[in-house]
């Protein structure tokens, strides 16, 4: 994409990625400081907006993940009872190889899941906030929440079934299936 394609196609669309990151983010400062990194980051990323379909989703879902790190950024930790973590962000790094392993799979999964599925077992599962707050960052009803999220996680628990039932029936049998 070249400097003239990224002035006349993504920074007109700035002024419609203000109120999305306004009603995430809640504070005038932060979202102006939100939408100028963000701007920078699809400067960078170009290239990859050419190759894009629908760069405008593109462009809405990057707004959106940005919001939901930059909350989650400035979140005290929650501790449970016990002192430990309510919320554990594992990266694939820090796990041994059968855990990475499965960790990728679910990861995977879950950026394949339609978008609403998406966003709420993301928001829920992986970066831990409350059902509240997804109430306020989505407009979803709590209720709806929960349905999503409990559809989202159930897509994910048959998806591993299955890449594992696939590898369990291969192992058994010695064969490539």
């Amino acid at each position: 994409m070249t400097e003239e394609e990224f002035k006349n196609i993504v920074l007109p669309f700035s002024r419609k990625l203000y109120p999305l990151l306004k009603g995430i983010l809640k504070d005038e400062e932060e979202t102006r400081d939100a939408l100028q990194e963000l701007m920078l980051k699809l400067w960078r990323n170009r290239n990859e907006l050419d190759k894009c379909h629908h760069p405008q989703a593109y462009i809405i879902t990057m707004a959106k993940n940005y919001s939901y790190d930059v909350l989650k950024k400035k979140r005290p930790l929650r501790m449970s009872e016990n002192g430990s973590r309510e919320h554990l962000n594992l990266e694939a790094d820090e796990l041994n190889p059968d855990m990475r392993e499965k960790y990728e799979h679910v990861k995977k999964i879950i950026e394949e899941l339609p978008e609403k599925y998406r966003e709420v077992i993301r928001l829920r599962d992986i970066d831990g906030f409350s059902f509240e707050e997804i109430h306020e960052f989505t407009g979803l009803e709590i209720t709806n929440i929960r349905v999503v999220l409990s559809r989202a996680r159930q897509r994910v628990k048959e998806e591993i079934k299955k890449i594992y039932d696939y590898e369990d029936k291969r192992q058994t049998t010695g064969k490539l299936l």
